[in-house]
């Protein structure tokens, strides 16, 4: 009797010391998977999509949020508060852009999602700013000279257009490049459209 409790009790003390060193590997993967899961997340996870509707179609932005993060959410907060429903392209330029997202439609108003400044976000050494060129269908930030001075207006490009690496670009179309087409080459009066095309709605995918 007393040899059987001796044998089952080191047969329990194997078990117990088993499940130890089981859970412990468990706990090692976790934490050697959990870096590699985050930067996947951050590089290769789903991307948010805005949709920008108007009288003359729909826009589908797709957000570059491995690029510019901190730009791409205060867009996509943007448009998920409704902050842009009503408001107008109010200038464009043919061959060059678009430009909305001023509350004033004057070119001179606009805020931030959560009130606060924009970091710059432009990598000089990313395939998006070399060449010289914004490129056809990128979406980039309307500033005051900075990219710490952008807030809510944006633009959308017709053409591929020598600039400046000034401008945070966070987004591409990747649906409705022709309605932007439309927009660029309506009637205007300077860089002002005779008839400014409204974003009835902007929503997020």
């Amino acid at each position: 009797m007393i040899q059987y409790r001796a044998s089952a009790f080191l047969r329990a003390r194997r078990v117990a010391l088993a499940i130890l060193v089981a859970l412990s590997a468990l706990s090692f993967i976790a934490c050697e998977q959990s870096p590699q899961s985050e930067k996947s997340a951050q590089s290769g996870g789903p991307t948010h999509k805005v949709v920008i509707e108007t009288d003359l179609g729909n826009i589908k932005i797709e957000l570059l949020e491995a690029e510019a993060p901190k730009t791409a959410e205060n867009f996509r907060a943007l448009a998920e508060s409704g902050f842009y429903n009503g408001l107008i392209f109010h200038r464009t330029v043919r061959g060059f852009m678009i430009q909305g997202g001023d509350p004033e439609g004057t070119g001179r108003g606009g805020r931030t999602a959560t009130g606060e400044v924009l970091p710059n976000e432009i990598d000089r050494n990313s395939p998006l700013y070399q060449g010289g060129y914004y490129r056809r269908g990128l979406v980039a930030m309307a500033n005051r000279g900075t990219p710490q001075t952008a807030t809510s207006q944006f633009f959308i490009m017709h053409g591929d257009r020598p600039l400046p690496p000034n401008y945070t670009i966070f987004g591409k179309v990747i649906e409705g490049q022709e309605v932007v087409d439309q927009i660029a080459t309506a009637p205007v009066n300077g860089e002002r459209p005779v008839a400014p095309v409204v974003m009835k709605r902007a929503f997020v995918e």
